[in-house]
């Protein structure tokens, strides 16, 4: 596997002062709870009890419908859709991102790709935290922060829907020229810690 099929988390898939979301009440900056990790493909995972709940088929579902399930979801369905092998990935896809169009040509591009086993560890990236950008009922956007084994960052920027009575993955559309990840020097001060064991 090389850095670029690594690197494809982010290729693969209002802002807040106080860490409150604009008027509800609701806390953006509060931690998850209960966190373990567990290993998939070879990167440190989060469960917590916020989510996921459930695992079956090597898709995680079951996030809590809240600004701490929006965001590990957000990080959940990112890294494992990028690091999914052949014979996962389908039900990875099938479960825990949002249909449509762009999903479709997501599909359609893995198939070019060949997945046979862990992220080398070189490659391999160690979640930071997250930071929601904006919270909402049925859509939320959060940026997902990672550190690779040279010392490099990285954010993803992610949109989780709530579709089917949980968090999914909302890929970005096909023509938009956004770019899905950005390199960093330094973390922001407010983002929700989760880091993973070294």
């Amino acid at each position: 596997m090389t850095r670029p099929v690594a690197v494809g988390i982010a290729l693969l898939a209002a802002a807040v002062a106080c860490g409150r979301d604009g008027g509800s009440g609701l806390d953006l900056s509060a931690a998850p709870t209960g966190v373990r990790w567990q290993d998939y493909q070879g990167i440190a995972l989060p469960r917590t009890d916020q989510g996921p709940r459930t695992e079956s088929g090597s898709a995680a579902t079951g996030f809590e419908h809240s600004p701490r399930g929006a965001g590990l979801a957000a990080l959940t369905h990112t890294i494992r859709l990028s690091v999914a092998t052949d014979s996962q990935w389908a039900a990875v896809v099938n479960q825990e991102v949002e249909p449509g169009p762009a999903r479709d040509e997501w599909a359609i591009n893995r198939v070019q790709l060949s997945i046979t086993g862990p992220a080398a560890p070189e490659y391999a990236p160690r979640l930071l935290g997250y930071k929601i950008i904006e919270y909402g009922d049925e859509l939320s956007r959060v940026e997902v922060y990672t550190e690779y084994s040279d010392s490099s960052r990285a954010v993803n920027h992610t949109t989780v829907s709530w579709f089917g009575g949980d968090w999914r993955l909302r890929l970005p559309d096909p023509q938009s020229e956004d770019r899905p990840v950005d390199a960093v020097d330094e973390l922001p001060t407010d983002i929700v810690i989760l880091e993973a064991p070294r």
